[in-house]
């Protein structure tokens, strides 16, 4: 059976929910070729969002040209570069033999050190990098981080570079050195156009915020929940098409199941789609909540049993509002050692993704897991 509700994709059109002040800013500043900052935590609406501003762009008739680079998979520098320069001139030719010409012109020393030899017998790939240990000369990789402006010129178009899971590059051995180096390369671009998203929100702030790499260059979106009377009015709307009825106090409660969170919405208004015949009732919102609930348990399972007691205890202790977590009586209650201990403890949930600051305020990263630590595992 078809369902209304969509969460295995990104979403755009009439499935696009609230969120149209962070939609108007983003067309905004691509339209004026600002760079663009978005880290969120996964199933956010990063996506969503992006891909809406594009298909909004076109039908107001701005000229550009995307090309997507997700760095989810790349280790290495070389990686990085490859995956850079080969997404690039895929986006501007039409066939192999057009995106080796092409790379040919601009830059003809690529297979010096990405291409394929032989030695001792064996075909090696320099893309490996388990085999690949040469140095790529730092005209090089200027040269290929500034590709999108060369083609900006070249084809008279302003690219516009879509850059996903940009704190990857925190993994590689020497990440600054490469962040220092595309910071200097990019901000001398002028008719470029860079869309960087990534979804672990403390790595992001740590290239961002707290080391200040591209300083300046770009301005972060900011998403926050869904719209309460927007979604509500998606879960009446989505119901009703196959005559199915919600409350708006259900419609309500589902949105605060959720904290508005788009994909857990999603999820939660299809498992009470297919549950409801006729009228949404209350205990078939129950119901489809600890369905919710138990359908990621197993993920918020690992997260926990790799969480050390006193970790445990912290997160404990930032649920119960706890605002002077070094006070003696404090580090009493939840067991802690020492206002180190303490800090220690903030880097650990923070480096694992669990919790970040906001405004001096400590928020959970993914609010279903805060439900399922309060009501499953600490049985609240």
């Amino acid at each position: 059976m078809d369902t209304p509700f969509v969460y295995n994709k990104f979403v755009t059109g009439h499935e696009f929910i609230s969120r149209q002040n962070e939609l108007s800013l983003f067309t905004s500043m691509v339209r004026q070729k600002q760079h663009v900052l978005i880290y969120e935590p996964p199933k956010s609406g990063k996506k969503s969002l992006v891909q809406q501003g594009f298909v909004n762009l076109h039908k107001n008739g701005h000229e550009f040209i995307v090309c997507n680079i997700n760095l989810f998979n790349v280790r290495t520098k070389k990686q990085l570069l490859q995956k850079y320069i080969n997404a690039l001139l895929n986006t501007f030719t039409n066939s192999p033999a057009e995106m080796e010409n092409l790379q040919k012109e601009l830059i003809p020393d690529f297979d010096k050190f990405f291409g394929k030899t032989i030695e001792y017998g064996k075909t090696l790939d320099f893309s490996d990098p388990e085999i690949d240990t040469r140095t790529i000369p730092k005209e090089i990789t200027e040269k290929i981080i500034s590709l999108p402006e060369t083609l900006a010129h070249k084809f008279n178009t302003n690219p516009v570079i879509y850059i996903e899971e940009f704190q990857e590059i925190l993994l590689q051995d020497n990440p600054y050195e490469i962040l220092e180096q595309m910071e200097s390369t990019l901000k001398e671009q002028v008719k470029t156009t860079y869309i960087i998203t990534g979804s672990m929100v403390n790595s992001m702030k740590e290239i961002f915020e707290e080391k200040k790499y591209f300083y300046n260059f770009a301005e972060r979106i900011k998403l926050g929940p869904l719209d309460g009377r927007s979604l509500s009015e998606f879960y009446n709307k989505s119901f009703l098409k196959t005559g199915r009825v919600i409350s708006r106090e259900l419609s309500t409660a589902m949105y605060n199941f959720t904290e508005g969170h788009p994909w857990y919405a999603q999820q939660l208004g299809d498992i009470s789609y297919g549950l409801t015949r006729g009228y949404l009732t209350e205990q078939v919102l129950k119901q489809s909540f600890l369905s919710l609930l138990e359908l990621h348990s197993y993920r918020y399972q690992l997260i926990t049993s790799r969480l050390s007691r006193f970790q445990i205890n912290f997160l404990k202790a930032i649920m119960d509002n706890v605002e002077q977590l070094c006070a003696a009586d404090t580090m009493t209650y939840y067991g802690f050692n020492s206002s180190a201990n303490v800090k220690r403890l903030k880097d650990a949930v923070k480096r694992k993704e669990i919790l970040t600051e906001e405004n001096g305020q400590w928020v959970f990263l993914d609010p279903l897991f805060k439900t399922w630590l309060k009501t499953v595992y600490f049985e609240l």
